[in-house]
């Protein structure tokens, strides 16, 4: 590795373009900052550009058109309820002036994208998460990457495309730049940072060696659908300076398959019927699937749908299987061919009528223009258990500043997307990991840009109520001590 000189300086330096690290280059070049941007891929836009798309929005113009009334207080008791939800499955620790920030920011984060160009098609109905319809699909996922795209071709703004960041640089306790080497393996060198370095490199859901560390071993090897640098290189670096990670644990399991298949898809059993709502929460999905017997499914599409989200289902973990009948695909797949026809017909005749709620299980979320599955010849899709996600970053004030396990601010780190913990424990609500990194990373690149520092002595911009791992220890002494 090179020595600590930098090659490369600039007042912020950005780790990963995702849609947090988009969002700290615009808002950092915004301030007037020269900012270096480390990205391993070839495009800027992370997984997001090759998601479904869903963004959730509070007090969006997309609502108030509508006349759809949300509010902040509404958003956060969906949010607290829906960590209440998880915390039967996972360690929680949920940091509520975030969440209200994002709640309080986001409006400005869809004006921004609708005036860059980025359209939405419709609300994604989900009341069992979003009690209000907040959630909006965009109409195409690159539209992302252009819209930020002229961000990085300012004057000021250098991107390292095919590059990652190795290891944050330190000086007297202040981080001052980043190691970085070429994807390829080519010499690592160091970038220096006058101000700030944004860590924003994603998630850690595509390293199962890192997971196993959180997860059982069998969890932590379970498929991933989505792009591999997410691997948590961000959480490493941080990790190494003393920033405190949490919601680590809490990597949910989902039935791998892109929610833009699904809106076009039924699921039938071994029987060839139906036994849940395609679309709901995450967790009931995977749930209902386990109850079936050898937890043996699949996703069902005609030929129209099989065209046209071609791309997604080469994604999916398991090969699909396509036959020009029903009765055909029936036998494929081991199902009964009279109750497959039967389930299929069951649909689309649900699909005529004007009803807006499945009557079999509730389902709201139905194919664009209630399109029929009709069209030969016919695609099965095994459904699979694995992750797309994980909910684990750093402890942060209410700036995006990393805090260190003792509950103090670490000069010159700051951290947005899936790098920071306090929003994402959420996220299964729908629309947060990308409108979270979004707008919470426009917070981070403003921030670093301006050289905020050690937060804590500024009054209404100190860190949410998560406690440090000194408070942990401290309470931990103390009930030793109340037992003894």
């Amino acid at each position: 590795m090179s020595d600590l000189s930098p090659t490369l300086v600039a007042d912020v330096v950005v780790l990963g373009t995702g849609p947090a690290g988009m969002a700290a280059v615009a808002a950092a070049a915004a301030e007037g900052a020269e900012v270096i941007a480390v990205e391993p891929m070839q495009h800027i836009g992370g997984n997001a550009v090759w998601s479904t798309g869903y963004l959730a929005f509070v007090g969006s113009q997309m609502q108030a058109d509508q006349g759809i009334v949300d509010d902040v207080e509404v958003f956060v008791s969906d949010a607290r309820h829906m960590v209440e939800l998880a915390r039967d499955q996972f360690g929680v620790v949920w940091d509520e002036d975030i969440v209200r920030l994002f709640a309080t920011e986001s409006a400005e984060t869809y004006g921004i994208l609708t005036e860059r160009g980025v359209r939405f098609s419709r609300f994604i109905p989900r009341p069992k998460q979003h009690t209000i319809d907040r959630m909006a699909a965009i109409e195409d996922t690159w539209m992302l990457g252009r819209a930020f795209q002229p961000d990085f071709e300012r004057p000021g703004v250098t991107t390292l495309h095919g590059h990652l960041g190795q290891r944050l640089v330190t000086e007297a306790g202040r981080v001052t730049g980043a190691v970085v080497r070429p994807a390829d393996g080519g010499a690592a060198f160091v970038v220096g940072a006058r101000k700030a370095v944004v860590l924003a490199a994603g998630g850690y859901q595509s390293n199962p060696l890192l997971r196993q560390r959180y997860q059982p071993e069998f969890v932590a090897r379970a498929p991933y659908l989505g792009i591999d640098t997410c691997r948590g290189d961000g959480h490493l670096m941080g990790q190494a300076v003393g920033g405190d990670l949490v919601n680590m644990t809490f990597v949910p399991p989902l039935v791998i398959v892109s929610s833009s298949v699904v809106e076009d898809a039924i699921a039938v059993n071994e029987a060839g019927t139906r036994f849940h709502d395609e679309a709901g929460p995450y967790d009931e999905r995977v749930e209902r699937m386990h109850a079936q017997p050898g937890r043996r499914a699949h996703y069902l599409l005609d030929d129209v749908v099989a065209r046209e989200k071609a791309t997604l289902l080469s994604q999916m973990p398991e090969p699909t299987v396509t036959a020009d009948t029903l009765p055909e695909l029936a036998a494929l797949i081991g199902v009964p061919a009279a109750a497959l026809v039967s389930t299929v017909e069951r649909w689309n005749a649900f699909l005529d009528t004007d009803a807006t709620t499945d009557p079999d299980f509730g389902r709201v979320v139905l194919p664009p223009g209630r399109r029929h599955c009709a069209t030969g010849p016919f695609t099965a899709v095994p459904m699979v258990e694995g992750i797309n996600f994980c909910s684990g970053g750093f402890t942060t004030t209410t700036d995006m500043q990393v805090v260190d396990v003792f509950g103090a601010p670490i000069p010159g780190l700051f951290a947005a997307g899936d790098c920071a913990g306090g929003l994402n424990a959420v996220a299964d609500l729908g629309g947060i990991h990308i409108c979270g990194g979004l707008t919470l990373g426009r917070v981070a690149g403003r921030a670093a840009a301006r050289g905020v520092d050690d937060l804590t002595t500024r009054p209404g911009v100190q860190g949410a109520g998560l406690p440090s791992m000194l408070d942990t220890r401290i309470a931990l002494v103390h009930l030793e001590s109340s037992t003894s």
